[in-house]
């Protein structure tokens, strides 16, 4: 086997398997896919594959939750806070939990991303939150890392068309 046809992750993601990559080396096939009850998985991929396939579950669902630190942020307008995170692939910030208090902002911001790594090149990322009041003078602090936010304008330099 060299390859999943069309037809096979069409019948396999019918019954909640997703086959998420393909390796072949000189070992043979090596199938990663994602599904509900991991013996049920293996069977019905071998039984849709063939024996000879490597079958590696990698858990129920392609795609995780992991925390992930603040790049930088600005204020855009008063209580509207744009963050900003590197993401990768098809990464993209999920959730973003806010705290404040008279003197702080913690932000603590999760990635969505695929079980099996991503491809492509890191690019910085705009989230937004808002705030129960305008940010002024209190300071923003990344809650994964416990690190003071750098501020960030991103439109520095760029010259507005006349």
């Amino acid at each position: 086997m060299n390859e999943v046809s069309p037809q096979d992750h069409v019948a396999l993601l019918k019954e909640g398997i997703a086959v998420l990559s393909v390796e072949i080396d000189r070992r043979g096939t090596h199938v990663c896919v994602a599904g509900r009850d991991e013996a049920h998985v293996r069977k019905r991929v071998a039984e849709v594959l063939g024996d000879e396939v490597d079958v590696w579950v990698v858990g129920d669902v392609p795609r995780q939750l992991r925390p992930r630190a603040c790049a930088g942020y600005m204020e855009r307008d008063p209580c509207v806070l744009q963050l900003r995170y590197v993401v990768q692939g098809a990464q993209h910030v999920d959730d973003i939990v806010i705290a404040e208090d008279d003197e702080t902002v913690v932000v603590f911001g999760t990635v969505c991303m695929s079980v099996v790594g991503e491809d492509g090149e890191p690019i910085d990322a705009p989230a937004y939150v808002l705030l129960d009041r305008p940010l002024d003078d209190r300071t923003v602090i990344d809650g994964v890392s416990g690190e003071v936010v750098p501020y960030r304008n991103i439109y520095e330099g760029i010259e507005e068309a006349a």
